[in-house]
Order: structure tokens, then C-alpha cells, then sequence
């Protein structure tokens, strides 16, 4: 016994050490998080009134006259002196820029660029192809609505992207203006910060710890004993365990010297902490349940999106290796005359379209999972049910998709039209991808189909 004392006097400082090691380490980047969290609403706000000023010195209305060439050129000039002064007066301003859309969704056409040092100026009708998660949030916003913010390590320092959305005095949108912020200097004053003020509690808690353990001595050994007892019992396994252990504890009821008093209601103070902090993880652990749930479900429709889809092919590669003859079909879908929605009614009846679509696809394949892997194109992949009736429903889908399309009693935007394209899967096949292409060819000529009997909006 007097052994196992000793060997706890020599652990009992090891893990006293490392307990508080990581308290303040979790503390000191929860603080980091909300430096950073406070920095970010800090420029985001900023941001806001720097565009809202910069907006007002451009004439939106006469942006399409910019983009013909047929345009007052001094008027246009007062334009850009008035923005290339934003660079001058705020130094956190990295780029104050604007650019109209193209119709091709992956590029635009600058309108302004503001002059600043560190990079050259781009002129009006230069082409800009859009970064990756500028798209991607037009994708899901639309264009012409407010995007959210952005922040991002570039070849330029850590960056954070603010939009406004340029509307003309008709309601139409005409482009967008931005401003990048550089907050590389910022976020690294943050972390010098934060382990400046590691090594000071570091240092302080190091010097508390050595004096502590002068203070363990021959005289508090029976208390200590009864500690180590104790805690060679502790299990952790379940919730339950814990609390066995913090009770168990309690149970001691030592009352001795201040220093293995203190030590003692720190160890107690130190279990709950911990109980705590498992009963928060497992309130975490479910939250991120639901977080990955929604992480794979498409915003705008509600099915499933290109995350889950990915997933899913992933899971049938696996089924493929196992079985025999997997029963494997999927059908792709692409709905017709979105673009004709989106430039007759907005956007937002161009969403509504593409739920309708998918609506009237979710009640008839009722077996399967449905997939929007873009913004027009969705994947049913047959389950159930609905691969024994592929054909047959398939048929039936596209029947109902005539009909609604061809039933002139209904507003433009509810007559619903989707390309099919069905395919399945065969031992010869390598993978998933050859299915899937003889899928996708069936619905591109269906949708050559469509287009040679109802007319191609251009």
C-alpha cells in the first residue's frame, strides 16, 4: 500500500499538471473563437457602410450604357475617382470592385476597380472569373440577393468578402459591388495575443503547482490514501459511472489541513466539471446529428443534395463488391424551360419551378431517395418497389410531366416539365459511372426531344 502512495504522490502531480493544461488551453481558444467572432462582426458591419457610401457614387442605372460602350465617359470618371479614394481613407480596405454577371455563371465583366497599391487596376470590360465560393453562394442565394459574407486564405493574406447588390431605379439588378478587407494583420495580433497570454498563465499556474506540492507531506498521507482508494475505483464507461465516481468522492467526507482540503474539494470541483462536460458533449454529439442531417439535405427542395449523393454512390461501389446481381437503377432528371421562368418571372418563380418539379417527383418514386446535384438537375436512384417498376414509372413520370406541361389552363410558371433518362446497372459495366452516363445520354436526347417540339428559349 505504502508503495502504491508513493507512486500516487509521484502521478498525483502528473495528472493535477495536465488537468489544468488543458482547462486553459479549451479556454484560451474558446477566447481566440470569440476574438475571431467579434473581429469578423466588427468588419462585417464596417463593410455594410463602406459599400452603402461606395454605392452612391455609382449611377446604377447607367451600368448596361458601361457594358455598350455607349456611355458619358467623364460621368463614368467621376465614378472612379470617388471609389479610389475608399483604398486611401480606410486602410483595411484591401479591393472595393463591382462587376455584372455574364451569362455564362462562371464569369463577369468588371464595371469598377478601385486603385490600390498592391495590385494593378482592372478597366472597365475586363473580363473576372468568379471564385468558387462567390459562385457557390449565388447558387444558393440567387443572383441579384444579398450574398453572405465570405472570409478566406488567398495568395493575398486572409481575406473577408462583403456584397451589395446593385439594383437600378427599375428593381432590376444590374451587378455587384464588393469590398475585401484584409484581416491577416488582425488575426494574427489575435494568436500572438492568445499565447502571450498562455505563457503567462502558464507560468503562473507552474509556480502555483510547485508550491502545492510542497505541501504534501507524511502527515496528510492517510487522507491521501483514502484518495487513491477511491479513485482506483473510479469507472468511466457510462454517464452512470461518473456519477458513481463524483458520489463516491463526496462519501470520503475528509476534513483535514487547508492544503488536502483545498486538494480535495478541487478533485470533486474537477469531477463534476467533467460531468458536465460529457453531459454537454452528448448534447453536442446529438446537435451534430442534426447538423450533418441538414449538411446533406438540399435547402431549396428539401431532398437530398451532392454531399449525400456522393455518399450514397460510395455505398452502392461497396453493394456492387458484394453481391452477385445488385438490383442498381437510377434515372436522371433536368427541368425544362427554367432559363424562359427566370427571365420572364424572377428568380424566385424559377425556384418555385424547380420545386414544383421536384414535388411531383417525390410523390410518385414514394421507394427512392432523390438527389439535386445542380441547380436544375436532379438523380433517382431506384429502390424497393420502384426498380421492380422502373420502366413503368419512369413512363408514367414522363407522362405526367406532358400533361402538366401541355395543360394551358395553368399559370407559366406551374405548367412543370423535366428530361428523363433511366438506365441500369449491368455486370459488364465498370463502377457506377458508365450507368450513370447511359442515364444522362437518355434525358440529354429527351431534352433534345423537348426542345425540337415545344421550341429552345434562347
Amino acid at each position: 500500500m505504502l508503495k502504491k502512495i508513493r507512486m500516487l504522490k509521484v502521478k498525483f502531480p502528473i495528472l493535477t499538471f495536465l488537468t489544468y493544461l488543458i482547462l486553459i488551453t479549451v479556454t484560451l481558444f474558446a477566447c481566440y473563437l470569440r476574438f475571431s467572432y467579434n473581429m469578423k462582426a466588427s468588419y462585417d458591419q464596417h463593410g455594410k457602410e463602406i459599400l452603402n457610401l461606395a454605392a452612391e457614387d455609382i449611377v446604377i442605372d447607367n451600368i448596361p450604357k458601361y457594358l455598350s460602350g455607349d456611355y458619358d465617359r467623364n460621368e463614368y470618371e467621376r465614378s472612379v475617382r470617388k471609389l479610389n479614394l475608399y483604398p486611401q481613407y480606410f486602410d483595411e480596405v484591401f479591393y472595393l470592385y463591382a462587376y455584372h454577371l455574364n451569362d455564362d455563371g462562371v464569369n463577369a465583366t468588371y464595371l469598377f476597380d478601385a486603385h490600390v497599391d498592391h495590385d494593378k487596376a482592372y478597366s472597365l470590360g475586363d473580363n473576372y472569373e468568379l471564385e468558387a465560393d462567390i459562385l457557390e453562394q449565388i447558387a444558393r442565394h440567387g443572383a441579384g440577393e444579398q450574398l453572405d459574407t465570405v472570409m478566406d486564405n488567398t495568395e493575398w493574406g486572409y481575406l473577408m468578402t462583403c456584397s451589395k447588390p446593385l439594383i437600378d431605379s427599375n428593381g432590376n439588378f444590374q451587378g455587384y459591388l464588393l469590398v475585401d478587407f484584409d484581416l491577416t494583420r488582425a488575426r494574427n495580433d489575435n494568436i500572438w495575443f492568445i499565447l502571450k497570454l498562455f505563457i503567462l498563465i502558464f507560468a503562473l499556474m507552474l509556480v502555483v503547482f510547485a508550491l502545492g506540492m510542497q505541501a504534501v507531506t507524511v502527515r496528510i498521507t492517510d487522507p491521501i490514501e483514502n484518495i487513491y482508494l477511491c479513485l482506483s475505483r473510479f469507472k468511466y464507461a457510462t454517464t452512470k459511472d461518473r456519477e458513481k465516481n463524483l458520489q463516491s468522492l463526496k462519501d470520503l467526507n475528509i476534513h483535514t489541513n487547508q492544503e488536502i482540503q483545498s486538494l480535495y474539494e478541487a478533485l470533486i470541483s474537477s469531477t463534476e466539471s467533467s460531468l458536465r462536460y460529457i453531459n454537454e458533449y452528448r448534447k453536442v454529439t446529438e446537435k451534430l446529428g442534426e447538423v450533418n442531417e441538414k449538411a446533406h439535405t438540399d435547402i431549396l427542395t428539401g431532398v437530398r443534395n451532392m454531399t449525400a449523393f456522393e455518399e450514397r454512390i460510395t455505398e452502392l461501389l461497396g453493394q456492387i463488391e458484394h453481391e452477385e446481381s445488385p438490383e442498381i437503377a437510377v434515372i436522371m432528371a433536368d427541368v425544362n424551360n427554367l432559363k424562359y421562368i427566370n427571365d420572364q418571372f424572377g428568380h424566385r418563380a424559377g425556384d418555385e419551378y424547380i420545386k414544383g418539379c421536384c414535388r411531383m417527383m417525390s410523390d410518385l418514386f414514394t421507394d427512392s431517395q432523390i438527389y439535386r446535384i445542380g441547380g436544375d438537375e436532379f438523380v433517382i436512384i431506384l429502390a424497393g418497389d420502384n426498380y421492380k417498376n422502373r420502366t413503368q414509372l419512369c413512363e408514367m413520370m414522363r407522362s405526367l410531366f406532358i400533361s402538366s406541361y401541355n395543360d394551358t389552363s395553368k399559370e407559366p410558371t406551374e405548367r412543370y416539365s423535366v428530361s428523363l433518362g433511366l438506365a441500369e446497372y449491368k455486370s459488364t459495366d465498370i463502377g457506377l459511372s458508365e450507368m450513370i452516363q447511359r442515364a444522362d445520354s437518355a434525358m440529354y436526347r429527351e431534352k433534345e426531344l423537348f426542345k425540337k417540339s415545344y421550341g429552345s428559349y434562347r
